[in-house]
């Protein structure tokens, strides 16, 4: 008997460990229910926050802007050259140093300048032998340009050449060709080239159709005596039909000039004809012709280039014109340089400017005259004002994407050294007060962009908008919101991943 009491003692210890175990995984079940049932009301207001999500239509400022980065550079540049073979003696100053005004930079010792300066020599002695058989003062006549009829004199004794060429075309009038024209407002029809009769006072000729434009032609015919400039005169066909009537214009014409002086005597009268060269007008107190003038500006060229070469071969010292940075020095002491060479360059330390590089899908809007605020990353807490001042109309191409220079004049340059990085955000179109709604707002239905506006009901209506400008975070509405109504935004599939705690590749989307 005490045998089988021991046999069934653990079995009813097996069945009491049984049962504490289910209750633990019941509990555990009841625990999983509860937090997932919890988990789903959470995500369900999470969800439904979302999907009411609403923004209002507001007055406000929009601005597009582009982007870019690049370099600060110097506005004003000089590039200093050698303008004879020379051999480089001294460097008073190296490469990015500050130069004041006056101070020198660099000295120079002359190479092969005798046969230079004998060749000069040689043209200005030359040039000298040919003033001194010039006559310094211009011509005392006027004289006839070409062949014809002069049908208008404007000079008259006593007048100022110069003075009265501002006032009138030229001192005279001269039918080069032997015809005069009209126009007349067609009264019949014609042809071009038709052959009519121009009648004058008690006179009459034949005269052409030379030029047909719609009911307006205009008749040539030859010059003569009687024909004076804006006289009337009648056009008709051969049998006598009428056409219309005009005044008498010149066919071509050349203007008579002169360089200075006064008229001291008119040697010709209207309608009479000349030959190219002969004297129209007689004058006086005249200056120097342009041919002196010229030569004496030859004379002070080479006088000029003379006395450089000379001091180029005693010796030459470079010295800076005004405050400046030394830059693109790379010759050295002892060095010889031949004609031409770019010794260095001179940078306005006042006067910067930042070289853009923008994106070939935001060059479009680009233009000079815009503004540009400008940071630099030594000067983190400074924005730098500009304006575009010139575009590059040749890009960059790198593989993938082009690029185009774009200048920025920079307003100030305190705190600015030449080769800082820099940022510079260009503003293309600006509107003020204007009508502005989020663009997460808009969408695109059938080609039309629209928006849903949630009424004070509760219920939706879609719009379609005409848009204005637009940037990444604000568009504007020129119609079909009006100020204060409430719209729909629209939920994007990344905003439902980032409620419900999922990451995902916004590229996926």
């Amino acid at each position: 008997m005490s045998k089988q009491k021991n046999q069934r003692g653990p079995k009813k210890k097996s069945h009491k460990v049984l049962w504490i175990v289910l209750g633990i995984v019941a509990v555990i079940v009841v625990l999983i229910v509860v937090l997932a049932v919890r988990g789903i009301q959470d995500m369900s207001k999470k969800l439904t926050s979302v999907m009411d999500n609403t923004a209002e239509a507001f007055f406000g400022e929009i601005a597009v802007t582009t982007e870019g980065i690049g370099v600060v550079e110097t506005a004003d540049a000089t590039t200093i050259y050698t303008d004879y073979p020379v051999k480089l003696q001294t460097l008073y100053k190296k490469d990015g140093e500050q130069v004041a005004a006056g101070e020198p930079i660099a000295a120079y010792e002359s190479l092969l300048l005798d046969e230079t300066i004998a060749s000069l020599e040689e043209r200005l002695k030359q040039l000298n032998q040919t003033l001194a058989g010039m006559n310094s003062t211009g011509s005392t006549r006027v004289t006839a340009p070409v062949s014809g009829r002069v049908k208008e004199i404007y000079a008259k004794e006593g007048d100022s050449v110069l003075t009265l060429q501002k006032q009138q075309p030229g001192l005279a009038l001269i039918a080069a060709d032997g015809r005069m024209k009209t126009e007349i407002a067609l009264e019949h029809a014609a042809e071009l080239g038709q052959k009519v009769v121009v009648l004058c006072d008690d006179s009459q000729t034949d005269g052409y159709i030379q030029q047909l434009d719609g009911q307006t032609a205009q008749i040539t015919f030859e010059d003569g005596e009687r024909y004076e400039l804006g006289k009337e005169v009648t056009v008709q066909t051969a049998d006598g039909t009428r056409l219309g009537s005009g005044t008498i214009a010149i066919s071509q014409g050349v203007y008579v000039s002169a360089d200075s002086g006064e008229i001291k005597s008119v040697s010709v009268e209207r309608n009479q004809r000349v030959s190219a060269g002969s004297t129209l007008f007689r004058l006086q107190n005249v200056s120097c012709s342009e041919e002196y003038l010229q030569a004496l500006k030859q004379q002070e060229e080479l006088i000029r280039q003379l006395k450089e070469a000379e001091e180029y071969k005693k010796g030459f010292v470079v010295t800076a014109e005004a405050d400046a940075i030394v830059s693109n020095l790379t010759a050295a002491e002892g060095e010889t340089l031949p004609a031409g060479t770019a010794l260095c360059r001179l940078l306005n330390p006042q006067s910067y400017q930042v070289i853009l590089n923008i994106d070939e899908l935001d060059i479009q809007g680009v233009a000079a005259g815009q503004p540009v605020e400008v940071t630099v990353d030594a000067q983190k807490d400074r924005v730098y004002e500009g304006t575009v001042s010139g575009i590059s109309l040749v890009g960059e191409n790198n593989g993938s994407v082009g690029t185009y220079e774009v200048r920025v004049l920079l307003k100030e340059a305190d705190g600015l050294l030449y080769g800082m990085s820099a940022n510079g955000k260009i503003t293309k179109e600006q509107k003020q007060d204007v009508l502005l709604v989020p663009v997460d707002t808009i969408q695109t239905v059938d080609g039309k962009k629209c928006v849903t506006v949630v009424k004070e009901d509760g219920t939706h209506e879609s719009r379609e908008v005409t848009l204005g400008l637009v940037n990444n975070e604000y568009a504007e509405v020129q119609d079909g919101v009006q100020e204060g109504e409430k719209l729909q935004v629209i939920v994007k599939l990344t905003d439902l991943y980032s409620q419900m705690g999922i990451s995902v590749d916004s590229n996926q989307e």
